[in-house]
């Protein structure tokens, strides 16, 4: 855990408080009880940059959102939140925040929790009483592994209190006894449930959307699976998201199936006895292998746009690899969201899968990369059977774009017909 950690993962939310050491709190207002106390009772070091400090036991660091000032937070931020949730999501995820927090940091008990990643590149914020950078990394990479070596500023400022912030997200209460909460892989009509997932900027989901005053789950879970995708998200009630893969940092909250125990819960707006997330959260089910959708090419992942398909190597000698900075093999669990995600991760603005085993970055694509037919890509990701991870000698690549996403979180990518064009290898 890290401050940047925390707050890559509560971009949406005003406050961003982290507690002994480990655990990241988010809301919008802080309780009545909060108290402001010493400094030095926020004492945690950070266990992801000791040069931070994290809370205490009962004891907030905490945040203060402010508009961001620096481009270079996004990318920043993209990376933050890139690595813990791939192993929390439907399927895996990776992107940065939308705004950059001011810190200012207090302490307190808190109530609703969720943990992230760290950043690669450099940003700032300042305190509402004294101003402080935080971290700024360089990386450092051979062509088989990766280092970096960190030159930080000093620590932010911390003071604490002995309460918590907290915020609900809901866009009704007119949920009843009878109102079904359903448990993880739990699956109703051909649809697994994956769990209740925080929205975020880029779309967690980012393909298509629709929204109806009668969405209920079987409108949002046909519309996604007649644009083969496998992944569908309700919103607020009546709004239905569709991909194949969560991604920008959304991650899977812990439910139990109980009202209580959920933060989707927002009744459907075309029936009452279900649930349709909430103003913050995605309700997200997975189609089963029953469904047979095909695999087809992920368009975009978080600020990633898909740039081709090319030849692993470049001017057709196997000493020269297109993508040389850093790897990493994956053999049984790749996909495009934990590859573009590893490599966020890492500080680079370009991400290759290779054969449907290998995610390899670089900083820039070489002037001298081959481009292939997209359709020589056609390698099915062992992670994710919905989505093409390159191929022998060939990689699919995709290139960090600023300009990519809009305002409201949607590539220009978004709403594009999917249509399964491509062979899987192998088929014949």
């Amino acid at each position: 855990m890290t401050a940047d950690m925390c707050l890559g993962l509560c971009y949406q939310y005003q406050y961003a408080g982290i507690e002994y050491g480990r655990e990241c709190f988010c809301g919008d207002t802080l309780a009545s009880s909060s108290t402001k106390v010493a400094d030095s009772q926020c004492s945690k070091v950070c266990p992801g940059d000791t040069s931070q400090y994290c809370g205490a036991g009962n004891r907030l660091t905490l945040y203060i959102r402010k508009p961001e000032t620096q481009a270079s937070a996004r990318i920043a931020n993209f990376a933050a939140a890139a690595s813990e949730t791939t192993s929390s999501s439907a399927t895996s995820s990776s992107s940065r925040s939308s705004s950059s927090p001011s810190s200012t940091s207090s302490s307190s008990s808190t109530s609703s929790s969720t943990s992230s990643a760290r950043p690669t590149t450099s940003s700032s914020s300042t305190s509402a009483t004294t101003s402080s950078s935080r971290p700024a990394t360089t990386s450092s990479t051979s062509s088989s592994s990766s280092s970096s070596a960190a030159t930080r500023s000093p620590t932010t400022t911390s003071s604490s209190s002995s309460s918590s912030s907290s915020s609900t997200s809901t866009r009704s209460s007119t949920s009843t006894s009878s109102t079904l909460y359903p448990t993880p892989s739990q699956i109703i009509s051909s649809y697994s449930y994956s769990g209740c997932a925080n929205a975020t900027n880029p779309l967690a989901l980012n393909a298509l959307s629709k929204t109806s005053t009668s969405m209920d789950l079987s409108t949002c879970q046909s519309y996604c699976t007649q644009n083969n995708y496998a992944l569908s998200g309700l919103q607020n009630g009546d709004t239905c998201f569709c991909g194949n893969g969560l991604q920008s940092f959304s991650a899977l909250q812990k439910e139990s199936g109980a009202a209580k125990d959920s933060q989707c819960n927002t009744p459907c707006a075309g029936n009452k006895t279900e649930i349709c997330g909430a103003e913050k959260y995605l309700s997200v089910w997975n189609a089963t292998e029953a469904l047979k959708i095909p695999p087809t090419m992920v368009k975009q992942v978080g600020y990633y746009p898909l740039k081709g398909c090319f030849n692993a190597t470049v001017n057709g000698t196997k000493t020269s690899p297109l993508l040389a900075a850093t790897a990493t093999a994956l053999p049984t669990s790749l996909d495009v969201e934990s590859c573009v995600g590893f490599c966020a991760t890492n500080g680079y603005a370009v991400a290759g899968m290779e054969d449907g085993k290998k995610c390899a970055c670089e900083q820039k694509l070489a002037t001298a990369a081959e481009e292939l037919q997209l359709a020589e890509c056609n390698v099915v990701c062992p992670g994710n059977k919905r989505e093409f991870c390159g191929a022998q000698g060939k990689a699919l690549v995709y290139v960090f774009d600023e300009q990519s996403v809009d305002q409201d979180g949607k590539p220009k990518s978004f709403g594009l017909t999917n249509e399964a064009t491509i062979k899987p290898s192998g088929t014949g």
